[in-house]
């Protein structure tokens, strides 16, 4: 029962801290996005050139689902669909305008949660978490 609660506890935590950043982010950036534009912007940030196929798949939801939050977020600027030169059906998806400025404001709040990190815990500290942090998220998949 005791290794349980433990396990509620670390859940409970981690939604705790995601929730966390999520308000610190959204607080420093004060872009009006819901939360699906949200993970479609990082997603195109750390895998540019995406489908919206492949986006579909990493957020695991449908495709037109994803289409209508991408021609919102093409029509405020911050994403722009590109052809793919061989087959005209294949679209990937770039930052626009805004969407470097999202990334440039999201870089910069990332430093600055990670300064805190640094400032308030140890190497050994932030090495210790981050190697049960990985192996919790292989445990998950």
């Amino acid at each position: 029962m005791k290794d349980k609660n433990i396990a509620e506890q670390i859940n409970q935590t981690l939604e705790n801290i995601w929730m966390t950043l999520e308000k610190k982010e959204r607080a420093y950036t004060n872009f009006k996005l819901n939360n699906q534009q949200y993970v479609l912007l990082t997603l195109a940030i750390r895998h540019p050139f995406s489908s919206p196929t492949e986006l579909a798949e990493k957020m695991n939801i449908t495709k037109s689902a994803v289409s209508q939050q991408l021609a919102k977020l093409e029509k405020e600027g911050y994403i722009n669909k590109k052809q793919h030169a061989e087959d005209k059906r294949i679209f990937s998806i770039e930052l626009g305008e805004k969407g470097l400025i999202y990334k440039k404001e999201m870089e910069a709040f990332n430093k600055q949660v990670s300064e805190k990190y640094h400032a308030n815990l140890s190497l050994v500290e932030l090495t210790s978490m981050l190697s049960a942090l990985q192996k919790l998220q292989e445990v998950l998949e």
